[in-house]
């Protein structure tokens, strides 16, 4: 077990560094900025308001459990993720001229009465998050858009959708209170 968990954290490690994926779209956009009225139309850049409304309103929320129930995963680790995505829509949104919207989702979410219902609702949010992107790539054309929608639409659906299928299924039948929680060293225990 003292294997894997290193094995983990060394993931994590990389992780961080920002070996995700999304790193690589960096590359696919111009350095300068674009004009946004010369570039994109209003569905375009609705849809990056859109999205980035989207991952606030998911750091919010999974930051809400995380309050409520402790570091618990898979909450923990997403929130993180969300964090990356919405930094790398600040850069899309430099990148075109457009003013990042506030985040008005920040301490306005509430996290739900249960562990297990919050991630049945995390799961919903994913399948939904999904569809959302799903939607956007069949109008949006730039290649730097259509890269971040389809990037953030597959960690959604292979990614954060099965680890939060997998905590409804750990809760399923379990007494409140035994939930997975961060331990020293980044390892899961159980409470």
């Amino acid at each position: 077990m003292r294997h894997r968990c290193r094995q983990r954290s060394r993931h994590q490690y990389w992780r961080k560094l920002g070996a995700t994926g999304l790193c690589s779209m960096v590359l696919l956009a111009p350095a300068s900025p674009i004009s946004a009225s010369s570039r994109l139309d209003d569905r375009t850049q609705q849809a990056m308001i859109d999205a980035i409304n989207d991952e606030y309103q998911a750091r919010a929320f999974y930051t809400a459990v995380i309050e409520k129930y402790g570091n618990v995963r898979p909450f923990s680790n997403i929130v993180q993720a969300e964090e990356r995505h919405a930094q790398r829509w600040y850069t899309l949104f430099a990148r075109y001229g457009l003013s990042v919207p506030e985040d008005t989702f920040a301490g306005n979410v509430e996290a739900p009465e249960t562990l297990q219902a919050a991630c049945e609702m995390a799961v919903a949010a994913e399948i939904a998050n999904v569809q959302m992107y799903d939607s956007f790539l069949e109008f949006v054309k730039e290649p730097d858009l259509r890269a971040t929608f389809t990037q953030l639409r597959n960690v959604s659906q292979n990614n954060h959708k099965p680890a939060f299928e997998r905590c409804v299924s750990r809760l399923a039948g379990r007494e409140p209170g035994y939930v997975s929680i961060i331990g020293k060293g980044g390892c899961s225990r159980w409470v």
